[in-house]
């Protein structure tokens, strides 16, 4: 875990912005030479984000819905992974949104994971924000979500499928409105999972809020993790 905190002072004092952090990883905004491009900072190679990146990111390619990895760097000996992914926005911005809420969005897509809501009752709900936040259609998203069902290994705090797991191999579904972002008003989901065992880990940000590093600061606090 030190070393993903050395990572993460040397890439800040390169000269890349701190814009957000949680308990497994900090995001920071890439300098000049990279715009568009943000850096992840993992201090666990147990954090499920990257079972979210192999199992289901790759073999999601093109589907608009999930982020664009540039490439990801896991190192188990010093349990850390560093990745390369674009930027996105915490808000969309299009005319006429009037009404629109991401923290119901997000709590209506963690309903449909769970299969308190179907795709039909979906549909009906935002299907007046299809074009701007849906521009596709819904097939490639409901995709996306049911790969998601399937993968979960606790979808609601009462959910016991989980005993043939340990609490760090245990995927729990953690889709908040942090955790989904947008593309030029495209909803992206960028982290739905934590693990059983989140609550014992040792933050991230919590790190950087307590550090006395002058190079360890927020610049601005966009991304949750």
């Amino acid at each position: 875990m030190a070393a993903a905190y050395k990572v993460l002072k040397n890439t800040a004092k390169a000269g890349n912005a701190i814009i957000g952090a949680g308990v497994y990883s900090a995001v920071l905004q890439h300098g000049e030479s990279y715009l568009g491009k943000v850096i992840k900072i993992s201090n666990t190679t147990d954090d499920p984000w990257l079972d979210y990146y192999h199992d289901i990111i790759k073999c999601n390619e093109g589907n608009p819905h999930v982020p664009n990895i540039d490439k990801v760097y896991v190192d188990h000996y010093y349990e850390y992974y560093v990745a390369n992914m674009e930027e996105l926005s915490p808000a969309c911005d299009f005319d006429d949104c009037d009404g629109f809420d991401k923290g119901e969005l997000s709590d209506t897509i963690r309903d449909l994971i769970q299969g308190e809501l179907t795709e039909e009752e979906f549909v009906i709900t935002w299907d007046l924000y299809e074009q701007e936040v849906f521009p596709e259609g819904f097939e490639q998203f409901f995709r996306l979500t049911r790969q998601l069902r399937d993968q979960t290994d606790i979808k609601c705090e009462d959910d016991l499928s989980w005993n043939c797991h340990s609490d760090e191999e245990t995927r729990k579904l953690d889709l908040h409105s942090g955790n989904i972002m947008f593309r030029n008003n495209t909803i992206v989901i960028t982290d739905p999972w934590c693990n059983l065992a989140v609550d014992d880990h040792p933050s991230m940000e919590n790190y950087i809020e307590e550090s006395e590093d002058k190079d360890i600061e927020y610049q601005c606090q966009i991304w949750s993790n």
